[in-house]
């Protein structure tokens, strides 16, 4: 069951009848029950065996942020094992379910290297749980900010567990923090139109941006990535593709964040924005505070900050940046692919910093303004072109097949520049009209981050009802269908 689907419907409904009965005012205990019991239905659908995975991690979480609680007065090391053994529980679970099988197969790999018999297959047959890497990564946050001393322990288990498992960011995110979710559970939410016509803008927006454009450029994709690596391929077939599912995995990944955005804020809750207009990014560091916003902020809080930030040297720091895109990489998935891609930006973000780029863009001097201006555009080149080739990589299913579409990536640049896309494919051209929209809305978002606040909430007020109308008609002619969303893998 996903938000696409037709028994979703049927779920969804019945959520909208505890808000419009039990969740009127928002603070009974029935609604809450109401609401996890849900998530738990909607959790479980695939695999109900998987719902003790979550159940775990919840009741190690729950149990760990009230020890650390009730006894603050415990020795240093005392506290730091709690938390270890929280997080060691958390990893442990992922670990397992998401790498173990690419460990044992590397090791396979090394051995037959050293002249061992490789024997019998060593592969795992795991069925990865879905949202395992979004709900475990929430969970651990609560208890390390318990440990910080920046959050107070919630004393309630079902509500920390309407926390971990709430349906609409369950599976695919964002990544919510308890202190920006716990306090929402109590309040009181009167039901109110602008709610739900704001709620409803937005699941229509994440259904555009998935029906329509993720769902009909993933089958262009699907049906030309094969070709694309073969020797003698158009280098500008290469191209496209990539940029094709540059806009794919954007449209997938930010139509579910937007749906669940919706959804939630239907039921009386509000979720961070996990998409800020990417594809205007002009530096590395912009780049990462615009995609996948909820996991960058964990990683940089979590991670990178736990390595020592930039209080240390500028050598570490370079290091940590390095390493935590690594995890950034990995945390995608176990495949070389991903290590490979994490590895890619760790390193174009680490020499960005060293060469000082976005302090020398912020500083606008008069006499500097048309250098600056020169390399902000080169540099704004060179993130969506790494981007755009990464994506390559991100893609391909074997490291030989990633090498050749980066090669005909980058050799398929002035080729496409000079002759444009080759004429006798009709499939690669519509695949680019699909492509319109998401220049669209980053044109708009452009021109809305410089537009005065009142002046574009004026203009926004009637855009969205054009946008509505036209999204709704895109829906209903031009939808395409797909397996589910691509993030449900990670």
């Amino acid at each position: 069951m996903s938000f696409v689907s037709i028994a979703f419907l049927g779920f969804y409904a019945v959520a909208m009848a505890l808000r419009f009965t039990v969740g009127r005012s928002g603070q009974g205990g029935p609604y809450v029950a109401g609401l996890l019991a849900l998530s738990v239905v909607f959790y479980s659908w695939h695999v109900p065996a998987y719902f003790v995975l979550i159940l775990v991690s919840t009741l190690t979480d729950f149990v760990a942020a009230r020890a650390l609680a009730t006894a603050p007065s415990l020795a240093r090391a005392r506290r730091r094992a709690i938390l270890a053994a929280s997080i060691a529980v958390n990893l442990g679970l992922l670990g397992y379910f998401k790498y173990a099988g690419f460990f044992l197969e590397l090791v396979s790999d090394v051995a037959m290297l050293l002249g061992a018999d490789r024997g019998s297959d060593t592969a795992l047959d795991i069925v990865l749980p879905i949202g395992i890497s979004f709900y475990t990564f929430q969970s651990m946050s609560y208890t390390i900010d318990v440990y910080r001393g920046r959050l107070e322990p919630e004393r309630s288990f079902a509500r920390f567990a309407l926390y971990v498992a709430f349906f609409p960011q369950l599976v695919a995110g964002p990544i919510v923090r308890a202190g920006a979710f716990l306090y929402q559970i109590p309040r009181r939410r009167r039901i109110r139109a602008v709610v739900f016509l704001e709620g409803s803008y937005l699941i229509l927006r994440g259904l555009f941006l998935k029906m329509v454009i993720a769902d009909n450029l993933g089958q262009i994709v699907d049906a030309h990535w094969g070709d694309a690596t073969a020797a003698d391929a158009p280098a500008t077939l290469a191209l496209s593709l990539a940029v094709f599912f540059s806009c794919q995995l954007f449209c997938d990944f930010a139509g579910y964040s937007d749906i669940a955005r919706g959804l939630a804020y239907q039921l009386g809750f509000r979720l961070p924005v996990n998409f800020n207009a990417p594809f205007l990014a002009g530096t590395f560091q912009d780049f990462w505070r615009r995609w996948h916003i909820t996991l960058s902020q964990w990683m940089r809080d979590y991670v990178y900050i736990s390595l020592g930030g930039n209080r240390t040297s500028r050598a570490r720091s370079v290091g940590n940046l390095l390493l935590v895109m690594l995890v950034c990489g990995l945390w995608h998935g176990a495949h070389t692919n991903f290590v490979v891609w994490g590895a890619m930006h760790g390193a174009a973000a680490a020499l960005e910093r060293m060469l000082g780029i976005p302090r020398r863009l912020s500083s606008a001097h008069g006499e500097r303004r048309a250098a600056l201006v020169a390399l902000a555009i080169a540099w704004f080149l060179v993130v969506q072109m790494l981007w755009i080739v990464s994506m390559a990589i991100f893609r391909s299913s074997t490291g030989q097949e990633a090498w050749w579409m980066v090669v005909a990536v980058v050799q398929g640049l002035p080729a496409f520049i000079s002759a444009g896309v080759p004429a006798n494919e009709e499939l690669i051209r519509l695949g680019w009209w699909f492509t319109l929209p998401v220049w669209l809305y980053h044109a708009r978002a452009f021109a809305g981050e410089r537009l005065p606040t009142r002046a574009a909430s004026r203009v926004q007020r009637y855009e969205r009802a054009v946008y509505a109308g036209v999204m709704v008609y895109a829906i209903l002619t031009l939808y395409a269908t797909s397996d589910g969303f691509i993030y449900f893998q990670f």
